[in-house]
């Protein structure tokens, strides 16, 4: 338990549970109407902020 705790103090992990509730939301209630187009563009910017979030990163999770 005391893993997860420190996982979520991490603005990854809390920026990939907002990714995982949006996903479920698209899937199940069609929340975002959007073209493929748009979704490509979309994608594109997640993996910039996952990118930046991890070279921004400056301690392991154990140290949290």
């Amino acid at each position: 338990m005391e893993i997860l705790i420190q996982l979520f103090k991490t603005r990854t992990a809390k920026f990939a549970l907002l990714l995982a509730v949006l996903s479920v939301l698209q899937g199940y209630v069609f929340l975002l109407h959007i073209p493929p187009i748009q979704q490509m563009y979309v994608g594109l910017a997640i993996s910039v902020i996952v990118t930046i979030l991890r070279m921004i990163t400056t301690q392991p999770i154990s140290e949290k």
